[in-house]
């Protein structure tokens, strides 16, 4: 097994006992406003939004991963994760770890099987990271960038499974910038479905430890130039 794909040191835990030291970190306070998650302050980059989408939070909602991924892959839209899925947004893709199987290509059964795989007492669903560009250069070089971004960092050397969602806000007369979702369930993906949680990635702890890489990612030349 080569470097890319060995687990990070300190990054997985069991699903069954999770690390105790991260427990205290995690927020306490509900989402903000339509938010399914709360996003972790601090950071030099601003157009860096890193934050763990939870089951519950004190008496907040019940949250899924399928309904968490399905309203970014359909913004601005009613949606029904029992019926079949059309995302509608600028772009989209699921990319996968080594030795995950074909079949969770598909979002739907991807999120499906992380909610039937899912412990008793399961708190974490996903790590929602989101990209902002607001003078981007050109919009698939952006998505290119931040898809690799995530196939080398979180789907190699972390065996998560990542949901990719371009936003561009323009479309529907916002004057928000584009944008990009990354959305990785909490869990490892391998062949026969999820298994242990990867610490600190999904925990509020891994917010600068993934800034720090995507800043450093952003220095290396690009391809061709």
């Amino acid at each position: 097994m080569g470097p890319r794909s060995r687990h990070r040191a300190g990054e997985r835990s069991s699903c069954l006992a999770p690390d105790r030291r991260l427990v205290v970190v995690m927020k306490k306070i509900p989402a903000p406003g339509d938010l399914d998650f709360v996003p972790i302050p601090g950071g030099d980059d601003p157009n860096f939004i890193f934050g763990v989408v939870r089951r519950q939070i004190k008496n907040g909602p019940v949250r899924t991963v399928p309904t968490s991924v399905l309203k970014r892959l359909c913004p601005g839209q009613k949606v029904d994760v029992s019926a079949p899925w059309v995302p509608s947004c600028y772009r989209w893709d699921v990319l996968l770890p080594p030795h995950a199987n074909d079949e969770f290509l598909d979002p739907k059964h991807l999120c499906e099987k992380y909610e039937e795989q899912a412990c008793s007492q399961l708190k974490d669903l996903l790590v929602m990271i989101t990209l902002r560009f607001p003078n981007p250069d050109r919009l698939h070089r952006a998505w290119e960038d931040v898809r690799a971004f995530a196939i080398e960092r979180l789907c190699r050397e972390r065996n998560v499974a990542v949901i990719a969602a371009m936003h561009l806000p323009v479309t529907v007369g916002s004057t928000n910038p584009p944008h990009i979702h990354l959305m990785a369930p909490a869990r490892e993906l391998q062949c026969f479905g999820f298994g242990p949680f990867v610490r600190p990635f999904s925990a509020d702890a891994g917010k600068a430890m993934v800034a720090a890489e995507w800043a450093e990612w952003q220095r290396q030349p690009v391809s061709g130039e």
